[in-house]
C-alpha cells in the first residue's frame, strides 16, 4: 500500500488528542491534546475521526454499476444509516463481476466536531496505520479498544468495543466479526498474525496472544500517521457543507481575481490607447500650426481665383454657354424662352412641338462636352397649348453656390 505523508494530522489517541506535524525539514513533530489554537493554525488539515464515530460495512457489489449508490441502497435497507449521512466507498478488490467496497458513513454527532470548520480532509485511525505484515490491528482511543482487518495491506473493516482490557470479552467480540468477515469472503483467513498498538502490558499481551491465538508483534509507541494512496473523504455532513462554501468561495475569489486582472488589462489598453491618440492629436496640430502660414495663402489665392474666374474662364462666360446650348436644338420647332446663369448655376426654359423634342433637347444639352461640368435635373415638360409644351432643366457645378451662401 502506497502511503504519502500529509502536512498535519490530528487522530485521536489513548488518552486524547495527537497533533502531528510534518515539517520540510527534521522529522514529524506530535503534540499531545493540542489546544484549539494549534489545530487552527495547522495547515492541510487531515482529521482522523474517532472510530466509533464512524460506521464501517464491507460489501460485495455489483463491478458495473455505482459502487457508492449501490452501498447506499444496502445500508439503508439494512437501516444502518443516520439521517443525512454521506456513504462514501473505497475499492478493496473486483473478481468474477463482482467488487468488494469498504463503505463508509459519518455523523455529526462526534467528539471531534470542534475541529470540522478546520479540517481539510477526514479519514479513519484505522487507514492511518501501517499494518505491516499482520492480519490484524489492535490499538486504543479515549473510547476503548479498537481493532481493524486487512485484506492485502488495504483496510476491510475496523470497530469500537467499548472494552477498555483485552480480555475474553474483547477476545470474543474480534473473533466472532472475523468469523462473519471470513464467511462473506471479506477476508481470506481468520487472522493467524496481529499487530498491537501502543502501551499494553505483558499481561495484556499474554491474553490476547492465547485468546486469539495469535502471532503477536507489538510497538510500544504509536508511530507517525500515514496515509494510504486513496484518500477516504469520509466528511459529516456538516463538514462536508462547509468544505462546499470553502470551494464556493475559493472558486468566487479566482473569478473576482480574474475579473480584476481583465479589468486593469482592459484599463491598461485604453490608458495606452488615449495617450497614443493623444500624442497622434499633438502632432497633428504641431503639423497644422506648420502649414498654417501657406494654407492661409492657399486660401487666399483660391478667394482671389473665384473672383476673377468670371472673366478669365471661357467656362464661365455666359454667351459661350447660351451658344453650346443654343447649338444643340433640335430644328426650328424648339425655342429658348428663359437663359440665366449666376453662381455656377445655369437655368434653361423653353418651348417644343411635342414632348419627345423637349426630352431630345434635354439629353443632347447633358452630353455637350462644354456643359459636361454640370450636374443636370429636368422637370417634367408642361403642356402649354394643343402643339407646345414648356420645359426647364437646371445645371449646377462642383463650385455653385447654395442658397445659404
Amino acid at each position: 500500500m502506497k502511503v504519502r505523508t500529509p502536512e498535519s494530522v490530528l487522530r485521536p489517541g489513548p488518552d486524547g488528542w495527537e497533533l502531528w506535524k510534518f515539517p520540510q525539514k527534521g522529522g514529524p513533530v506530535m503534540e499531545a491534546s493540542p489546544p484549539l489554537k494549534s489545530v487552527a493554525s495547522a495547515q492541510q488539515l487531515l482529521l482522523a475521526l474517532p472510530t466509533r464515530d464512524v460506521l464501517a460495512v464491507p460489501l460485495w457489489v455489483s463491478a458495473e454499476g455505482d459502487s457508492r449508490e449501490l452501498a447506499e441502497l444496502e445500508l439503508s435497507g439494512r437501516h444502518l444509516l443516520r439521517r443525512g449521512a454521506p456513504v462514501y466507498t473505497l475499492p478493496i478488490e473486483q473478481r468474477d463481476g463482482r467488487a468488494l467496497v469498504l463503505a463508509l458513513s459519518a455523523g455529526d454527532e462526534s467528539d471531534a466536531a470542534e475541529f470540522f470548520p478546520r479540517a481539510r480532509s477526514f479519514d479513519v485511525p484505522a487507514r492511518l496505520w501501517d499494518p505491516g505484515e499482520a492480519d490484524a490491528l489492535v490499538w486504543r482511543e479515549p473510547g476503548g479498544l479498537c481493532f481493524a482487518f486487512f485484506r492485502d495491506r488495504r483496510c476491510v473493516y475496523f470497530a469500537a468495543t467499548g472494552e477498555s482490557s483485552p480480555g475474553p470479552a474483547f477476545c470474543g467480540v474480534l473473533t466472532r466479526a472475523a468469523l462473519g468477515l471470513r464467511a462473506e469472503d471479506v477476508i481470506a483467513r481468520m487472522p493467524a498474525s496481529l499487530r498491537l498498538i501502543g502501551s499494553f502490558t505483558e499481561e495484556e499481551r499474554t491474553s490476547l496472544a492465547n485468546g486469539l491465538r495469535v502471532d503477536l508483534d507489538h510497538i510500544p509507541s504509536p508511530p507517525p500517521p500515514v496515509l494510504p494512496s486513496v484518500p477516504a473523504h469520509v466528511a459529516p455532513p456538516s463538514a462536508r457543507l462547509a468544505q462546499e462554501k470553502r470551494s464556493t468561495r475559493r472558486r468566487l475569489a479566482i473569478l473576482g481575481g480574474l475579473g480584476l486582472a481583465v479589468y486593469a488589462l482592459v484599463l491598461a489598453v485604453l490608458g495606452a490607447n488615449m495617450l497614443l491618440q493623444e500624442m497622434e492629436l499633438r502632432a497633428v496640430t504641431h503639423e497644422a500650426a506648420m502649414e498654417a502660414p501657406a494654407a492661409g495663402a492657399a486660401k487666399e489665392l483660391v478667394g482671389e481665383w473665384k473672383e476673377f474666374s468670371g472673366a478669365i474662364d471661357p467656362r464661365m462666360f455666359a454667351l459661350d454657354q447660351l451658344a453650346a446650348v443654343a447649338a444643340e436644338i433640335p430644328g426650328d420647332k424648339v425655342r429658348l424662352t428663359q437663359f440665366t446663369l449666376e453662381g455656377g448655376r445655369l437655368l434653361i426654359a423653353g418651348e417644343a412641338a411635342d414632348v419627345s423634342q423637349a426630352f431630345e433637347f434635354f439629353e443632347r444639352v447633358k452630353k455637350k462636352p462644354a456643359l459636361q461640368d454640370y450636374d443636370w435635373t429636368s422637370r417634367q415638360p408642361q403642356l402649354a397649348g394643343k402643339t407646345k409644351v414648356r420645359f426647364e432643366m437646371e445645371g449646377a457645378r462642383p463650385d455653385a453656390k447654395t442658397g445659404d451662401e
